[in-house]
């Protein structure tokens, strides 16, 4: 309450400059009749300075405890001594509270000659002379409407159905208006309680408690009247929130029609590709989201469509391969009842050379119609080239000396067929026939890693440079074409064989010098047999 506080601080700054006056406090020292009408002059110069404070005050009273009364603003009864001050209530009650102030309830002036009636309050303190040997009262008089006023300016009075103000004992400012409910349902009640009429209203109660004045407060409002302004404001709040969720309806069944409607065009063309019918096209020119969805789809639909293409291509090459493969194995079949034959003639002619080459060609011819599988057990491959040799040897009108070493492990591993056996070839054809002298080819397999690597290594004319690099080269960049279309089936096409199955980490490089011989390294990836493989080849 703060307009209430600040009226309070200009009486205290009231009375505290009547206090600092010496005229003052001589007054209250006084205690000669005949000097007390000497004051008067004097004190009057003071009141005058001292009510600019507050001019609304209609009369200020001092009563020495000597006996002397001075009055100022107002005509004082003469009658009114200070015993007659002493018998009033409020002056009983500010002796109480010694030094403290004291705001009285509305009461009469008896102690005026021209206005007795004339109801006021009146702002009471017990003060001292400056020697603290004297002391008497100080009684600032003001109107009613005075307080009513700051009270109102403080109070919500436009909406506010009442209001008490009250002390210990009894009403300071009773309700400026019509009351709707008693004083006691209002003081026996704390603050935020709703009260209830006979009449059937409903009132809110509020009260705030003044530690100087040590009043009470009480404003109560109807319920609907105070809530009004709340309830308008949900009802705006409502009227906005039900708009908003019918434009969001509204807005959300455009939207995921929007959405849905090339969705279910796409999941029925997604249906009739199911169904076998790959003519299907998604037909939509949007750049969101369904847009890429439905483009990425139509590229997936052509890409099938060339993938059937190409494996129904494949399947008739397949088809054709294995007529092809069937039709060849006879030729094999044949030749090696043939040799078989010959063998028999051979022992019986007792030529054992010959008859050794045509069990050695036998063999050679046993080990390749013996499976039709692209991969084969590393040992089947050695065993295959060991014949080889044997029967080179033999050819071979120089001496021809080879060795096979092969680290533990490597003979169970899986290898493409024949990618010895070319190399081989080459080192004894091109290698150590043109030299007409004793030959050496050595064959190793090792472990490196995870990997197998063979090397064939010969004792041959070797390579010059630039064909060197021509070989190298090839091996790079064209073995393909030249084992596909030129009918390279040595070197180029173990290269081939092996990029088509293993991929381009792997495959064959080469080393020479000239008179010294020729190294050809083979790397491929380690390939243990599985129980399948085993059963069939292992």
């Amino acid at each position: 309450m703060k307009a209430l506080n600040t009226f309070l601080f200009d009486l205290e700054r009231m009375q505290s400059g009547m206090k600092s006056s010496s005229v003052f406090s001589q007054f209250l020292a006084n205690q000669d009749p005949t000097l007390h009408p000497q004051f008067y002059l004097k004190l009057d110069v003071l009141m005058e300075s001292i009510q600019t404070i507050r001019p609304e005050t209609v009369g200020i009273t001092i009563i020495s405890n000597n006996g002397f009364v001075y009055n100022y603003g107002y005509s004082l009864n003469m009658n009114f001594t200070k015993d007659n001050f002493n018998k009033l209530s409020w002056l009983k009650e500010i002796k109480k509270n010694n030094l403290n102030p004291l705001i009285t309830n509305l009461h009469t002036r008896e102690y005026s000659n021209m206005d007795k009636g004339q109801k006021v309050y009146s702002y009471v303190q017990k003060v001292w002379d400056k020697k603290l040997r004297s002391y008497g009262y100080i009684v600032i008089d003001f109107k009613p409407e005075l307080l009513q006023n700051i009270l109102n300016n403080e109070l919500d009075s436009a909406h506010s159905s009442g209001t008490f103000i009250y002390n210990a004992h009894s009403f300071v400012l009773s309700p400026d208006r019509s009351s709707h409910i008693s004083f006691d349902s209002v003081q026996n009640q704390k603050t935020g309680t709703t009260i209830y009429t006979n009449a059937n209203m409903k009132y809110l109660l509020f009260k705030q408690y003044n530690a100087k004045t040590k009043w009470y407060v009480a404003e109560y409002f109807e319920v609907d009247e105070f809530y009004k302004p709340v309830n308008e404001i949900k009802l705006i709040a409502w009227l906005i929130t039900i708009t908003s969720v019918i434009v969001c309806i509204l807005a959300a069944m455009v939207i995921s029609h929007r959405i849905s409607r090339p969705i279910k065009k796409l999941q029925q063309v997604m249906i009739n590709v199911k169904n076998g019918n790959l003519d299907q096209k998604f037909n939509f020119k949007s750049k969101d989201e369904i847009g890429e969805l439905g483009r990425g789809f139509n590229e997936m639909i052509v890409q099938i469509n060339k993938l059937i293409k190409s494996v129904s291509k494949e399947e008739k090459l397949k088809k054709a391969a294995e007529i092809t493969a069937l039709q060849l194995q006879i030729n094999p079949h044949f030749l090696y009842n043939t040799l078989e034959s010959i063998n028999s003639l051979a022992r019986i002619k007792k030529e054992y050379e010959i008859s050794n080459l045509i069990v050695l060609l036998g063999r050679l011819l046993r080990l390749s119609i013996s499976s039709f599988e692209e991969k084969i057990p590393i040992n089947q491959e050695v065993m295959y080239i060991e014949s080889y040799l044997e029967i080179q040897k033999v050819r071979m009108r120089d001496p021809l000396e080879y060795s096979i070493l092969l680290d533990d492990g490597v003979k169970d591993c899986l290898t493409v067929k024949l990618i010895l056996q070319p190399i081989v070839e080459n080192a004894i054809i091109h290698g150590i026939d043109p030299l007409r002298t004793a030959g050496q080819v050595n064959i190793e397999g090792k472990l490196v890693d995870e990997f197998i690597v063979f090397t064939v290594e010969d004792n041959g004319k070797g390579i010059n440079p630039e064909e060197l690099e021509q070989i190298r080269d090839r091996l790079k960049n064209k073995s393909e074409d030249l084992s596909k279309y030129r009918k390279k089936v040595g070197l180029y096409n173990v290269q081939t064989r092996i990029l088509s199955h293993y991929g381009e980490t792997f495959g064959i490089s080469i080393d020479s010098k000239i008179n010294k011989g020729t190294t050809v390294t083979i790397k491929i990836p380690k390939e243990v047999c599985d129980d399948n493989e085993k059963n069939a080849n292992c």
